[in-house]
């Protein structure tokens, strides 16, 4: 068969005629083929990545990232430590905040003053389970506070979501970092408003001559005692307040909670704040029992710079300072010291041990004498009933030894929170510090009758006075702290006062009076900072006013330092 026309052009490679226009060379047709080959080639690939093995993608990711990830394990033990640092910090700023709260809702006008004398000195002897009960009010809030902040600064796992907001990082930041300035703001407030920790550190950079311009040294000044040596029996009872009493006699209560004390105040010498039986001040360094105790035997208040050496590890107790003790010792006395605690807190012993000589007889005295068990321990050692049943044995012996002598009691049984009811207590109020104090009105007059009625009353001089203001703190509440004040009697005293009433005077005026009371002639009248009440001469808180006195108590001294706390001159 002929060939036609058309098989002709394909046998000879003739490009078909599409379009009169539009022919395609061979070519370039095969380069499309390959790009489209290349194309499909392409997405298989893809999608055999796409599908590839689980285990296999994981491998590869884990190597693409392992530098990345060896990084983050490098980086997480730091983010626990910097957490657990927080915490910490965190933590000691809760118990600082919990413990300053349980101290100014548990003490009544609390100081630093005070706290800085403590912290320095041991603890060994604390009673009234006082310790306990600040550890247990400040550990355990701060436990339970410090667990929320761990929970919001710790690098928790991410799948652990104890509650919704957990999840936003900047939230949890932002709430420990407020919560830490609340914590902050709040215990500043509070050393601020109840402890004026402004006031205390001006104080303790501003140097002032307040001290040195006024301090009567009694080694300088003539001290002539009596022909005929008297005995002193010195009784210092714990927070006793001539604010006890009835209003009748001159104290802030309608059921006065004080009914044997005033009538010995009347019945022998009582200096008061007021027209009626009253008492002296309190003021900074005087204001709990050691330091109370230090201004009546020194004339001075008792302040330990912050930055002064712990006087337990160097075992003086201001050497430099010239006590009652140290001047009865010179003059033949024999010194005595009893109370029914251990006498270690406060530094107690140390200041009677290191000024005078004193014998001391307390808590650890009572078990190894065998008067009481060995393990016994009640309040703060033993009650108070059976302190005075010890010194009626120990003034006996003395009176017996035909030596002059002075014999110092420190009661316990109405220390705060509400005192120890012992079995000798009464129930005539509703509450139990007011039985408890009742108590030892009664006890300490019953105490004072017995030693009336001996035959070495003739020659002795006895002292009554409260330490300080109670430190309980809802007790006197309704009574502004400027209308208190501490009682004090002075019995069979070997001198006349010119006045009595309306005196306004501190603990450290308690040193030459007592001295005088024994029948002592001072020269000037003026021992330390404390005036001779018995004379007409006026004292530093009668001239400067209460409230100027008590600032420049506060005020620290270079004098004061150098000569009474390190005995440099």
């Amino acid at each position: 068969m002929p060939e036609t026309e058309a098989d002709s052009d394909r046998n000879n490679n003739t490009p078909i005629s599409v379009d009169n226009n539009d022919v395609v060379p061979d070519g370039e047709m095969k380069t499309q083929k390959a790009e489209e080959q290349n194309r499909e080639a392409r997405k298989e690939n893809i999608q055999g990545a796409a599908i590839q093995d689980p285990d296999q993608q994981s491998t590869e990711a884990e190597k693409t990232y392992e530098p990345e990830n060896r990084q983050k394990q490098k980086r997480a033990p730091n983010l626990k430590l910097r957490a657990a640092v927080k915490i910490f910090f965190f933590f000691a700023l809760t118990c600082i905040l919990f413990l300053t709260l349980w101290g100014v809702t548990t003490y009544d006008s609390l100081n630093l003053s005070e706290i800085v004398f403590h912290l320095h000195l041991p603890f060994k002897g604390t009673g009234g389970g006082l310790v306990l009960k600040g550890a247990l009010w400040t550990l355990i809030p701060s436990f339970f506070v410090t667990i929320f902040f761990g929970l919001l600064v710790w690098p928790l796992p991410g799948n652990f979501v104890p509650f919704a907001w957990y999840r936003d990082r900047k939230l949890k930041v932002r709430l420990a970092r407020g919560l830490t300035l609340i914590l902050i703001v709040i215990e500043v407030f509070l050393v601020q408003y109840y402890l004026d920790i402004v006031g205390f550190i001006r104080a303790e950079f501003a140097y002032t001559s307040f001290i040195e311009d006024n301090y009567v040294d009694p080694n300088q000044v003539r001290l002539q005692a009596p022909p005929q040596k008297r005995n002193l029996v010195f009784i210092f009872l714990e927070s006793m307040e001539s604010t006890y009493m009835s209003k009748e006699d001159g104290g802030m209560m309608e059921n006065g909670r004080l009914e044997h004390l005033p009538l010995l105040a009347k019945e022998n010498i009582n200096f008061s704040h007021h027209d009626l039986l009253g008492g002296f001040r309190s003021s900074v360094g005087t204001s709990w029992t050691v330091g109370a105790a230090f201004g009546a035997i020194t004339g001075l208040p008792l302040k330990l710079p912050i930055n002064v050496n712990g006087m337990s590890r160097i075992e003086e107790f201001f050497l430099g300072a010239t006590t009652l003790g140290d001047i009865l010792k010179e003059d033949g006395y024999t010194n005595v010291l009893m109370t029914d605690c251990d006498s270690t807190f406060g530094g107690q012993a140390m200041l009677y041990d290191q000024h005078g000589d004193h014998l001391i007889l307390d808590l650890n005295w009572a078990r190894k004498s065998g008067r009481i068990p060995k393990d016994y321990f009640v309040f703060w050692g033993f009650e108070d009933y059976k302190l005075f049943e010890f010194a009626r044995e120990e003034l006996s012996t003395l009176a017996a030894a035909g030596r002059p002598f002075s014999l110092t009691l420190f009661t316990m049984d109405t220390h705060f929170e509400d005192g120890h009811k012992c079995p000798k207590c009464p129930n005539k109020f509703k509450d139990k510090y007011s039985n408890v104090i009742a108590c030892s009105d009664r006890l300490v007059t019953d105490f004072v009758r017995w030693i009336q009625e001996q035959d070495f009353y003739e020659n002795t001089t006895i002292v009554v006075v409260g330490d300080h203001l109670t430190m309980d703190k809802d007790f006197m509440k309704e009574v502004p702290r400027e209308e208190r004040a501490v009682f004090n009697v002075f019995i069979n005293a070997a001198a006349t006062p010119v006045r009595t009433k309306n005196r306004e005077f501190m603990a450290t005026d308690l040193f030459p009076t007592t001295l005088a009371a024994m029948g002592y002639e001072i020269e000037g009248d003026r021992l330390g900072l404390g005036t001779n009440l018995f004379s007409g001469r006026k004292t530093l808180a009668e001239e400067l006013g209460v409230e100027e006195l008590d600032q420049r108590f506060k005020e620290r001294s270079a004098f004061y330092e150098r000569k009474f706390l390190y005995n440099l001159e």
